[in-house]
């Protein structure tokens, strides 16, 4: 019992270190410093973390500190939206929407806004709203 509350703890404290690294990479993204928000991310959604995931995703999809590549952003949103991250749920269907890195597919989008909208996310509700 001991070890499972070890790991437990262990597994929270990692948690919070990703979050507290994938914050340090969107206050950079906010200030306009791409390269940095890359640094951060990186290597953070290289281990599964979806809010860095769906940062990089941003990343490639804007060209923001790296050409603009949408298929790297579907990729990086796909891994984040798989993960249930509401945000990157938005995003995926927003490139859906439009046809970004994919084929237009509106059913698909809207699929993805569901999902978004399911777990609060406003934007996706709004934007459900305006396709009805």
């Amino acid at each position: 019992m001991r070890l499972r509350q070890i790991g437990l703890g262990l597994t929270l404290a990692l948690s919070v270190a990703f979050h507290a690294h994938a914050d340090e990479g969107q206050a950079a993204y906010d200030k306009g410093d791409y390269a940095s928000a890359l640094a951060y991310w990186q290597p953070l959604a290289d281990k599964g973390d979806a809010v860095s995931q769906d940062g990089l995703g941003s990343l490639y999809a804007l060209g923001k500190g790296v050409p603009q590549d949408y298929a790297q952003a579907i990729a990086w949103f796909a891994k984040a939206a798989d993960q249930g991250l509401p945000k990157a749920q938005f995003h995926l269907g927003f490139a859906y929407l439009r046809g970004d890195g994919v084929t237009r597919d509106r059913n698909t989008a809207i699929g993805w806004f569901r999902k978004a909208a399911a777990q609060g996310y406003a934007p996706a509700q709004s934007i459900l709203d305006q396709m009805n």
